[in-house]
């Protein structure tokens, strides 16, 4: 397995290989916080790759950016983040109302979470009045804050409309 640096960048550091079907599978590690859809973008301008073929883990401190935090053996067990546009109306807007509340060149998927988005308290309440008005649905907050990705949230919406 061959890896490579990821290209000099202020904000986040590591390694990635690409598969032989031609996805990028890289382990950052970021200098100051970023939200998953952030770190998505800006792995897709540094390798010149749609964040569509971007499968990635975000390291944290004492982590190593080797060639095992990257082998397949830690793609199948780990914790990364794969890109999956949106199906449908609700999952659509969904990601199109969070969209707004986010910096501009972010890379939204169905499988980021709230968490995932830098999403707190304030978030979720927001998107609550949010759903409650273009779906006329009524999702708790907590229950937001919850959902393990935006496709899950929006299976809830569509299971209460």
């Amino acid at each position: 397995m061959t890896t490579q640096h990821i290209p000099d960048s202020p904000d986040c550091a590591g390694i990635y290989r690409v598969t032989p079907e031609g996805d990028h599978v890289a382990a950052v590690t970021t200098s100051s916080f970023i939200s998953v859809p952030e770190v998505r973008a800006r792995l897709s301008a540094l390798l010149a790759t749609d964040a569509r073929r971007l499968v990635f883990t975000v390291l944290h401190t004492g982590k190593a950016t080797n060639a095992e935090a990257i082998s397949d053996d830690a793609v199948a067990a780990g914790a990364f983040h794969r890109t999956r546009a949106p199906e449908g109306t609700v999952e659509s807007g969904l990601l199109e109302r969070i969209a707004l509340t986010l910096p501009e060149d972010v890379v939204l998927s169905t499988t980021d979470s709230i968490w995932d988005l830098g999403g707190d308290s304030l978030l979720c309440l927001e998107l609550s009045e949010a759903i409650a008005d273009m779906w006329g649905v009524e999702i708790d907050p907590v229950d937001i804050f919850r959902a393990k990705s935006m496709a899950q949230l929006a299976d809830d919406i569509e299971a209460e409309r």
